[in-house]
């Protein structure tokens, strides 16, 4: 499936309207999603010690599945504290990384060289940068493991507005990346339609290179029209936000320190972001856009 069949397909999905959707509603379509997917061999699961990917591994260890746990990050990264906390109360097999700065720039070198040049315009590195830095945590938490299938919580932000624009849209409005932001249900739906170009397509370039392949439960059919129904008040307030997800997690027993947890980014919560500011110092940059600007020079040369 291409970008525009994406977007085609998620306008369709729009028209759809459901009422009384509940918890279970949704805990049992995660649950039909996430088997309908699932290899019949080994598999890992991208664990980030947040709610979406512990709700998946709760699941995954009640039903006895056969799956091990992964996480990346640099020293002290928030990612890795909370799925080892995480893996340990719920005796789960967690596989980490922690990466030093040499290790780093060798891992965000070789993303580089496997990702598509980017178009940069006005000097705008935002989009590219996150781009970057997620595909290193993918590649390097892909790269753990021999199993050939990797499960993501990605894709429960934009369905449970878990991201800072879904805020601002039920708050105070503003801009994300030079777009003004919509109100909550219309922000939510284009997030939903740029989803595979800002995230599925920059996945499979990373899986594709490795051999391997990610699974996004979040992501079924039936997963959006059933979130994309709720009403507001079930997915964010001015305290919180995945309301609803956070219950269900919290209701079979999803520890509570992974079940309310306020994920960063998996950039922020790695560590990368930080280390790829002290590689532009350490290559004489105060800028991050300019030491990645002087990486994309070198390959091209």
């Amino acid at each position: 499936m291409n970008d525009l069949e994406w977007r085609n397909k998620i306008e369709e999905l729009e028209k759809i309207k459901v009422t009384d959707v509940s918890k279970n509603k949704i805990y049992n379509a995660l649950k039909k999603s996430l088997f309908s997917i699932l290899p019949n061999e080994g598999f890992g699961i991208l664990l980030s010690g947040g709610v979406d990917s512990s709700l998946i591994a709760k699941i995954c260890k009640d039903e006895n599945l056969n799956f091990k746990c992964f996480c990346v990050g640099m020293e002290g990264s928030e990612d890795i504290n909370a799925a080892k906390n995480t893996a340990q109360i719920l005796n789960l097999e967690l596989i980490s990384r922690i990466f030093n700065l040499n290790e780093f720039e060798n891992l965000l070198i070789k993303v580089i060289e496997i990702m598509p040049r980017p178009e940069i315009r006005n000097d705008n590195y935002i989009e590219y940068m996150v781009k970057l830095l997620v595909s290193c945590v993918m590649f390097a938490g892909l790269r753990l493991g021999k199993e050939t299938n990797f499960v993501s919580g990605i894709g429960a932000e934009e369905l449970f507005a878990g991201y800072n624009r879904h805020k601002k849209a039920l708050d105070i409005g503003g801009k994300w990346r030079g777009n003004t932001i919509k109100n909550l249900r219309e922000e939510s739906w284009e997030g939903i339609k740029r989803f595979h170009n800002l995230v599925i397509s920059r996945d499979k370039i990373i899986s594709n290179n490795l051999g391997k392949k990610i699974l996004n439960p979040y992501m079924s059919d039936e997963m959006i029209v059933l979130a994309m129904n709720l009403p507001n008040e079930d997915k964010i307030d001015t305290n919180d936000n995945k309301k609803i997800l956070r219950r269900i997690a919290l209701d079979i027993g999803v520890p509570k320190l992974a079940a309310e947890r306020k994920k960063k980014g998996a950039q922020y919560g790695s560590g990368f972001d930080k280390a790829i500011l002290k590689l532009a110092k350490k290559n004489g940059f105060k800028h991050k856009k300019r030491y990645v600007e002087s990486l994309l020079n070198n390959l091209k040369s």
